[in-house]
């Protein structure tokens, strides 16, 4: 995905104004084209382009590696706004993970987020719209963090039978995850995912409140994500749901008629978020591959198998287009690295 394609999409400026308090502005803003006033107005809209530089210029200035894992925990005690009651305000954990799910990325449009449950599993997965480079680890593992501490604060949930998976190789501060995440991380996963009991969904609120609970969840759906994330989402659980139930991948085609639209505006749409439908199958058979190749006991044959591939050799040579490597040399690289 090119990052040219929605370096022009807009988040409020504001997005910045914690870390304004840690660092030197000046320095956050150089090659911004911002200046202070911009982090306190609250209708100024900033690029995804400016927000990076950003976020880049703050990993420079940080003296630890790992400052912005100290600095996620605290964001729940001033993450503010409806989706944050909704959170505190669900009958259930399953509908306040949801709502997050839905609703935040309106917060980091560079991000995609979506749940989904298989078997005993329900995964809070996060999907990154465009090379997020250095930045990837502090965007991604924030959200996380702050829905630990969502579930530590409401459900009090057991964290041990909980995990943080991230696609990426342990970071050089990987030693001190577990000073700010509650669950176990696993570095070179297929995704990046808070997985947790699927049974956790139906933990009731003790604190739910009707009221609140329907105020919080209309604020949320007036301030939806446009119509452009919506067509993401429901593309990428449409296409899961299919393959689960049948082993095959619908066509545009067919995802269009599923969402009631031309399959030239679902083009548009996708095109307008940076990706493509080939893309999007490109990366849901990638994340597949390496989450089957991680069963040491399925034979690559089998995992071919169950992507589509009648022949194994096909499914050879795409994965090497994938990974540059063989599936049987990447299962013996690339070992699930745990940081208890």
């Amino acid at each position: 995905m090119d990052i040219k394609a929605i370096e022009d999409l807009l988040m409020p400026a504001t997005y910045g104004r914690h870390l304004a308090r840690l660092f030197p502005v000046a320095r956050l803003l150089a090659g911004t084209g911002l200046t202070p006033n911009d982090l306190n107005d609250a209708e100024r809209r900033i690029t995804v382009r400016q927000a990076l530089q950003y976020i880049k210029n703050t990993l420079a200035a940080a003296e630890a590696p790992d400052w912005y894992l100290a600095w996620a925990t605290t964001l729940a005690d001033h993450f503010h706004g409806p989706v944050s009651i909704a959170l505190m305000s669900a009958p259930t954990l399953g509908e306040g993970l949801d709502t997050f799910l839905r609703y935040f990325p309106r917060r980091v449009p560079y991000l995609h987020m979506q749940g989904r449950t298989e078997g005993a599993l329900s995964f809070a997965e996060i999907w990154p719209l465009i090379p997020l480079g250095d930045a990837t680890p502090l965007l991604v593992e924030t959200p996380f963090i702050i829905l630990e501490q969502y579930l530590h604060m409401v459900y009090a949930v057991d964290f041990r039978a909980a995990r943080i998976e991230l696609d990426y190789p342990p970071t050089p501060h990987a030693g001190r995850y577990a000073l700010y995440f509650k669950s176990p991380v696993v570095f070179g996963a297929p995704r990046h995912a808070l997985v947790i009991p699927a049974s956790w969904r139906a933990l009731r609120n003790l604190d739910y409140h009707e009221s609140m609970w329907s105020h919080a969840l209309a604020q949320c759906i007036g301030i939806a994500a446009s119509r452009e994330r919506t067509a993401l989402g429901q593309v990428r659980n449409f296409l899961c749901e299919r393959f689960e139930r049948d082993r095959t991948l619908p066509t545009l085609d067919e995802v269009a008629g599923h969402l009631h639209v031309a399959p030239r505006t679902l083009i548009r749409r996708l095109r307008q978020l940076g990706t493509s439908y080939q893309s999007i199958t490109d990366y849901f058979l990638r994340t597949r591959a390496v989450e089957l190749l991680a069963n040491e006991g399925a034979q690559i044959k089998e995992v071919a198998a169950a992507l589509g591939f009648q022949n194994p050799a096909n499914f050879g040579k795409v994965f090497k287009r994938w990974y540059g490597v063989s599936p049987g040399g990447y299962r013996s690289r690339h070992a699930l690295a745990p940081v208890v």
